[in-house]
């Protein structure tokens, strides 16, 4: 029995072995792959002119400057490869977090290859070297700004515009109402006086004339006799009949 059992751990150590042996370069592989959501830049850079804004927070070898509240977790120099950004004010917008180690530096711009627009941002690292390896950061920057607020803008767009000129309103009225002439409102006022008031004819209506009177009068001829012969006539019939009774009382 002991002889037969060290052949199988022998070969159960060799296989570990080969094992780890096969894995490593694949694990190794994996680690040192660049960071596809950050731009990989030769050099040194420690201003945000080129990214918009102003340092935010800047963590080297002196003292770490923090001019925004930022929550983050590791980047510290010479000694942690990676660094995550966990929290920011609601009214700043980062622009660029830049991570340098060894020869060149990588620049992570929010909302650009793949990278979260918010907050939180993890596992941000400085380029793989030469030789494969992911550095320690020496140092590294977030830039940023005020962010836009939304009740800033709307009251942008609230704002009046520009009231017109004197110039403009006296165009729009004249426009608007043209001048009525000066005598308007007294033919309004003649027009209704007159409305109101009952037509009142300008010539009387005159009778007919009679025919005989303007046959008379186309003639010349008078009336006058007819009168002067109607009276004799009847005191001639008085005379006349006071005689026959004065006869009738005779002869009786």
């Amino acid at each position: 029995m002991p002889p037969r059992s060290r052949p199988r751990v022998l070969a159960a150590a060799l296989l570990g072995v080969g094992m780890t042996v096969a894995l490593a370069p694949a694990a190794a592989a994996a680690e040192t792959q660049e960071d596809s959501r950050a731009e990989v830049r030769d050099g040194d850079v420690t201003e945000c002119e080129q990214f918009g804004g102003g340092i935010l927070v800047s963590v080297g070898d002196g003292e770490p400057v923090q001019n925004v509240a930022l929550s983050y977790d590791g980047g510290v120099p010479v000694q942690d490869a990676f660094l995550s950004i966990t929290d920011v004010p609601d009214d700043i917008a980062v622009t660029a977090i830049v991570v340098k180690g060894g020869a060149s530096h990588h620049v992570y711009v929010p909302g650009r290859s793949g990278l979260a627009r918010s907050h939180p941002w993890t596992d941000l690292r400085a380029p793989v070297t030469s030789d494969g390896v992911v550095p320690a950061i020496s140092h590294w920057f977030a830039c940023g700004e005020e962010a836009p607020s939304a009740t800033a803008t709307t009251e942008k767009r609230s704002v009046p515009t520009e009231p017109p000129r004197e110039d403009v309103i006296g165009e729009s009225s004249s426009s608007a109402t043209p001048d009525l002439p000066t005598h308007t409102a007294e033919s309004a006022t003649t027009t209704s006086n007159t409305a109101a008031a009952p037509a009142t004819p300008t010539t009387e209506e005159q009778p007919p004339p009679l025919a005989g009177d303007d046959d008379l009068a186309s003639t010349g001829f008078s009336s006058g006799w007819l009168a002067v012969l109607g009276v004799a006539l009847l005191a001639g019939g008085g005379v006349l009949l006071a005689a026959t009774r004065a006869r009738r009382g005779k002869a009786s």
